[in-house]
């Protein structure tokens, strides 16, 4: 017996229908994803038998949708055929249950629904193996795969449509969740809670608050972060006490919240990567410009490596929506700075950062430091890898004076910070 396997996202459900047609070969494709499962028995091409374990897919319920067979009758059919070595469509017909045409009929309908549901899985693994069953083998009912497979291309495409036509009311309803704050915020991480509690207790010494970062992979952020080139430290860092003396208890918690976010979604893990790539590159420019303008280089490296968090939670939200990839990324754009403020107030974060968080787009309307919400604007169009000195140049602040600000040098370094973002974000 002879089989071969691989990965759905490499060679799609479509494409392995196709070849089984094109080829001809009988066999048993298997295909799964997270606990579910999809059987297309295919002999000389021809789709003969399916089966799935997905709700609404199992097979004897698309002969219960006619109401002329039981349950019952329909097990013993099953085992009859066993125990008489026929393929059970055999069986049914052989006993005139059923006529050639009404199998063919159920047959059909069922491999059209089985397959269009999976024609929306983009990940998973399948198999196949070039052996059938007895229970199918040699079935009388024998489907054209392509046909089968255009029609529930077809189908495929009407629910899309049909998801898009929805897709202004579920925009609105996602809207007016967002602009009333109704819908749910993760709770603050135990690590960052204990680390916060142990800051606000004076008689807490850096051991006792260091005891409480026990992740591996978060120690060797803080520590990549400390040793950056960018962070403008001359001596290597080595270890986590020293390195949270450097950076301070504030930028310490700021790095715990990006790691604790970093695994917030897992299904939109590589989105949120970027996300916090960006930010943290954001934050390192800020640094670097406060830094040199004499200001709170501590408050501004926090703000901007916290100043998109909005986004890493839209994107678990939208997650539970089918929307077009446009108006996802524009309802993200609109609305991240609100929903960022929102998990910032509800994490108790100062009123700086919140400020920040909130008004990133908008620098003008900050309040409390409209200076710092100016360099974190600023530093946020500069982390872009696509953005040009004469685009920065255009920018209009109020507190900040570009010419202060070696706009060039910096955004030379911007492609070199970048890659060492990646590099510590995927740690």
């Amino acid at each position: 017996m002879r089989k071969f396997n691989g990965n759905l996202s490499l060679m799609p459900l479509a494409d392995l229908i196709q070849w089984a047609d094109n080829s001809k070969r009988s066999g048993t494709l298997v295909i799964s994803q997270h606990g579910r499962q999809k059987k297309f028995y295919i002999q000389e091409g021809k789709i003969i038998f399916i089966w799935s374990n997905c709700e609404g897919e199992h097979f004897g319920g698309f002969f219960k949708e006619r109401a002329d067979i039981s349950q019952e009758e329909l097990d013993n059919a099953f085992t009859d055929s066993e125990s008489l070595g026929l393929p059970f469509i055999g069986y049914l017909l052989s006993r005139n249950i059923y006529t050639k045409v009404q199998l063919e009929e159920i047959l059909k309908r069922a491999a059209e629904v089985v397959l269009t549901s999976a024609l929306k899985w983009d990940t998973g693994i399948f198999e196949f193996t070039d052996d059938l069953p007895r229970f199918v083998l040699n079935s009388p009912v024998r489907l054209n795969s392509i046909q089968v497979l255009l029609e529930s291309v077809r189908h495929f495409d009407e629910d899309r449509l049909g998801d898009q036509v929805d897709a202004d009311k579920v925009l609105d309803e996602i809207e007016e969740h967002i602009q009333e704050g109704n819908f749910d915020l993760p709770p603050i991480p135990d690590v960052m809670l204990q680390i916060a509690e142990k800051i606000d207790n004076p008689t807490i010494s850096i051991d006792e608050i260091i005891e409480c970062i026990t992740d591996q992979i978060l120690v060797s952020k803080i520590l990549r972060i400390c040793n950056s080139a960018y962070y403008g430290h001359r001596v290597h860092i080595s270890g986590l006490k020293e390195a949270v003396i450097f950076i301070g208890f504030k930028s310490l918690m700021s790095i715990v919240t990006v790691h604790a976010m970093s695994s917030f979604s897992p299904r939109n893990d590589r989105e949120i990567r970027k996300v916090l790539q960006h930010c943290l590159v954001c934050g390192m420019i800020a640094r670097q410009i406060t830094r040199d303008m004499g200001g709170n280089y501590e408050l501004a490296f926090i703000c901007g490596l916290l100043h998109d968090i909005g986004k890493t939670i839209l994107l678990d939200m939208l997650g539970d929506y089918m929307l077009l990839p446009e108006a996802r990324e524009k309802l993200i754009e609109q609305h991240h700075a609100e929903v960022g403020y929102l998990l910032a107030d509800k994490w108790n974060f100062g009123d700086d950062i919140k400020e920040i968080i909130r008004h990133h787009h908008n620098p003008e309307r900050a309040v409390r430091n409209p200076g710092l919400a100016e360099v974190i604007s600023l530093s946020n169009a500069m982390a872009d890898l696509n953005c040009q000195p004469e685009e920065i140049m255009d920018m209009t602040f109020t507190s900040l004076e570009l010419s202060q600000i070696s706009i060039d040098d910096l955004l030379q370094q911007v492609d070199k910070l970048d890659q060492e973002a990646c590099e510590i974000v995927s740690l």
